[in-house]
């Protein structure tokens, strides 16, 4: 992969990205070849899909609702080099003559009620009203080729839900990897490869420990291996400071 930072602009007052894009691209890696066509599901600021198409070479499309974050999602894809059809939209309403090898998504996945950010933008980009994943599974199967993957993460705690929502859609869970803040700490988070109708058996990887102790600063060696590889920097940038007037225009 290439060692040089790739850059993400991204709202300061908006949804932004974080360990979980990260782990959600390291588990991604494995699926992935250069000839592979990827779509990222809300995509943000370009993140993972980003990670993902400078890895691999794969040919990448990413699809976003927010207006704002779409235009900085193309910004850091010019800056990083890379090329990417950026699409501003709701997936729901997402369509595509063709189909794709490796579909990525962090979804929105906190329950109704559970979101009490004041911010419109961030509430929006957390709560799972956004984009219901069992609607989100349904677009996923129409735009997924035959054997390729569906690659996601969601809340641990919601585990039961994913695996049921994914065969009630025929979709089948292939590799699980749980992600745990502390060894003794409950699961934070579901790593998850999918296909369709695929009976293979579930395979469920290591756990991911995040931290050594209650330091937040006090990383497993993995954890500092994937921020190491990602090599990401963060620009964050105010919404008024985005001129609309010259968005609207280039729609």
């Amino acid at each position: 992969m290439d060692k040089k930072i790739l850059k993400i602009y991204q709202l300061a007052d908006g949804y932004c990205y974080n360990s979980d894009s990260l782990f959600l691209y390291d588990f991604a890696r494995s699926f992935l070849k250069q000839t592979h066509f990827i779509l990222d599901v809300g995509s943000g600021s370009g993140v993972v899909g980003l990670l993902c198409a400078k890895e691999s070479g794969c040919k990448l499309m990413m699809i976003e609702l927010d207006m704002l974050v779409v235009f900085l999602s193309k910004l850091n894809a010019k800056s990083a080099g890379i090329q990417a059809d950026v699409i501003q939209g709701d997936f729901l309403d997402f369509t595509s003559k063709v189909k794709f090898d490796v579909i990525l998504s962090n979804p929105p996945f906190y329950r109704s009620g559970a979101v009490s950010a004041k911010n419109h933008r961030i509430k929006v980009a957390r709560s799972e009203e956004s984009l219901p994943f069992d609607k989100l599974c349904m677009q996923v199967k129409r735009f997924l080729k035959p054997q390729g993957s569906f690659v996601f993460c969601y809340d641990a705690k919601e585990s039961h839900r994913v695996f049921y929502t994914l065969r009630a859609v025929g979709l089948n869970a292939e590799v699980i990897r749980f992600v745990y803040p502390r060894l003794d700490k409950e699961a934070s988070l579901i790593l998850c490869q999918a296909r369709i109708n695929t009976k293979s058996s579930l395979r469920v990887l290591p756990p991911l420990i995040t931290h050594n102790s209650s330091i937040q600063t006090d990383n497993t060696q993995e954890v500092k291996d994937i921020y190491t590889r990602t090599n990401t920097y963060s620009i964050k940038v105010f919404s008024d400071d985005v001129d609309m007037d010259f968005l609207k225009e280039k729609q």
